[in-house]
């Protein structure tokens, strides 16, 4: 079995219809919900009332250290939706009310590794264990897997640095290779330059 984590979340159907249908994905956002431009009205109308909205601080998986100094404060408001498409779990985190995180959370075998890429439309880098503590996103920005593994381990990382967001997903893989969770990020703005201080406006 394996679980994927996606660094781009529970949902409570608004009609059984709608929720019947596969998820719509891309680099920053999923289900018609854009980072750093969706707002919570946004997500209830489009997936309705969530199963839960609480203030929590943000839970990110393998890339946290590249998010943001605040994500330990209990300042982001958190939505739960249960079972939208083929996902099982969502949460959608918002700060000054404009989305900042997606997790998403699948049922075993929903969602294969080997379709991730095709389906965000983004290449993906495998990480053995976890992102190391001391890397930057620019390690992983542009790069996609050279070489694949003659052997895969039981559990690893798929992550993708990309001009909209990072993304992190957790594989878990037994008998076959499969996303267990999944999530999409804010990517934080670059630090000004000394070059751009200067030319900025007072």
């Amino acid at each position: 079995m394996i679980k994927i984590i996606f660094v781009i979340t529970s949902i409570i159907a608004l009609a059984v219809c709608s929720f019947g249908q596969q998820s719509t994905y891309k680099p920053d956002g999923w289900q018609g919900l854009t980072i750093d431009q969706s707002t919570t009205e946004d997500s209830i109308r489009i997936l309705g009332q969530p199963m839960s909205a609480k203030l929590s601080r943000l839970h990110i998986h393998n890339i946290d250290k590249w998010i943001t100094p605040k994500q330990e404060q209990k300042i982001f408001k958190v939505l739960t939706y249960q079972r939208a498409g083929e996902v099982k779990r969502a949460e959608l985190d918002f700060l000054d009310n404009k989305l900042v995180r997606i997790y998403l959370e699948y049922d075993e075998k929903k969602f294969l590794a080997k379709d991730l890429g095709a389906t965000i439309g983004v290449d993906f880098v495998l990480v053995e264990r976890r992102v190391p503590s001391n890397s930057s996103p620019s390690v992983y920005e542009g790069q996609k897997e050279a070489l694949v593994p003659k052997v895969y381990p039981t559990a690893y990382y798929m992550v993708c640095v990309n001009p909209q967001s990072f993304i992190s997903a957790l594989v878990v893989s037994r008998t076959k290779a499969a996303l267990k969770e999944l999530f999409l990020s804010r990517r934080p703005p670059a630090p000004a330059t000394r070059r751009d201080s200067a030319m900025r406006p007072l």
